[in-house]
């Protein structure tokens, strides 16, 4: 396992941040609580609802109360200001932990703390370039929600993990984390034209489990959900023995009828997906994924699973949503690269002759839209 930290430092590049990285940057954000605003935004239309009043660049805002970081320190959130009245939601990856042994060594299965390396204004690449005029998200409102309770923000528990005697508590909040930002949401933002979700792999499952609620506070604005490399392909056993540790009971979106019957039932990403699409069937659902994602084999690995069975599996999930949701549509990349969101290759990545970037712009903007997939999956020319 010499290897652990290198696979976790790649998996903590995540949007805007690097979750373990060493060398700390100076952020020039401000930390404050902005101000809304009783007028539209500079740029925004005349008759736009209300919108925040925020600095440019991006603000960092520590909300306090019961929110809290996995060791506990301080949770943070960022926000930059846009000049239309869209908003796009944004959950930071990070890793996870679930058992004694990948919760006894915070930072290295999973990211632990908001630091000033996880301020946006540090990374602008993927939809965080704003200066990029193929950006479709250029001009929105940005909230981008960091990742430190190893729980893919779904959360709501604390406990206590033993390791060759030694003992540590965990605070799984992330979901008490993600309802601060709802809150703030839901205070400044009148009626959003448009809603965009997203993550990258823990943050996809955040942007999946986080956009009912967000939908539920704005229930006639168009909302897009994409997930960035985070297929949901896990182990029997951990659903079995290790997931009840997050205790998720609060994020569940209760009012939706459950699969089965019961939401304590639910052990799939693809039943979870079926039923937001189906409950929600004017929002637009997707996912990315690379078909040979080495960060998300190897974490099905840490679960017991086997590597060389992630791909088939995933590619299974995919399906069996597809074939249960209209609304959901996938792209499937060829080659190992984790995330898409956060990298450059947001704006390059080409698959059948369809261009990632012009493909979410489709998504957004209600136009044509189907699936992508690759027809050679191993050769990955953005990985030359």
């Amino acid at each position: 396992m010499r290897w652990l930290p290198i696979v976790m430092l790649v998996l903590g590049v995540t949007l805007f941040g690097t979750a373990c990285q060493e060398d700390e940057q100076e952020t020039s954000g401000a930390t404050a609580t902005p101000t809304v605003a009783e007028s539209p935004s500079p740029g925004a239309a005349a008759d736009s609802a209300k919108t925040p009043d925020l600095a440019p660049g991006w603000t960092k805002i520590e909300p306090g109360g019961d929110t809290i970081c996995s060791q506990g320190t301080p949770f943070a959130y960022f926000v930059h200001p846009g000049t239309v009245n869209r908003l796009v939601v944004y959950f930071q990856g990070g890793g996870a932990c679930w058992n004694d042994t990948t919760c006894s060594a915070p930072g290295t299965y999973f990211d632990n703390t908001v630091e000033d390396s996880d301020n946006p204004e540090q990374w602008e690449k993927g939809i965080a370039d704003l200066d990029n005029p193929d950006n479709p998200f250029k001009d929105w409102f940005l909230v981008f929600i960091p990742y430190c309770t190893g729980d893919i923000h779904w959360g709501n528990s604390t406990q206590t993990y033993t390791t060759g005697g030694e003992d540590t508590v965990i605070h799984h909040k992330g979901f008490v984390n993600f309802s601060a930002v709802l809150e703030w949401i839901q205070d400044n933002f009148e009626q959003p034209e448009k809603i965009f979700v997203s993550g990258c792999s823990a943050g996809s499952y955040g942007s999946i489990m986080g956009a009912p609620h967000i939908q539920e506070l704005y229930p006639d604005v168009p909302l897009y959900q994409l997930g960035d490399a985070g297929a949901g392909v896990v182990t029997d056993d951990f659903f079995q023995n290790s997931y009840q540790n997050w205790n998720v009971a609060d994020s569940r979106p209760e009012w939706i009828p459950a699969p089965d019957g019961s939401w304590d039932e639910v052990s799939s990403l693809a039943d979870l997906y079926t039923a937001l699409a189906n409950y929600y069937p004017n929002a637009r659902w997707s996912q990315y994924n690379a078909a040979h994602d080495t960060i998300q084999s190897f974490f099905y690995t840490a679960m017991g699973g086997n590597a060389s069975e992630w791909s088939q599996l995933m590619l299974a999930s995919i399906q069996e949503i597809q074939d249960s949701a209209p609304n959901f549509h996938s792209y499937t990349a060829p080659g190992e690269i984790h995330c898409i969101t956060s990298d450059d290759i947001f704006y390059s990545r080409d698959v059948e002759g369809a261009k990632f970037s012009d493909w979410i712009d489709a998504m957004i903007n209600d136009e044509a839209w189907d699936d992508v997939m690759c027809s050679d999956c191993e050769t990955d020319p953005e990985a030359q």
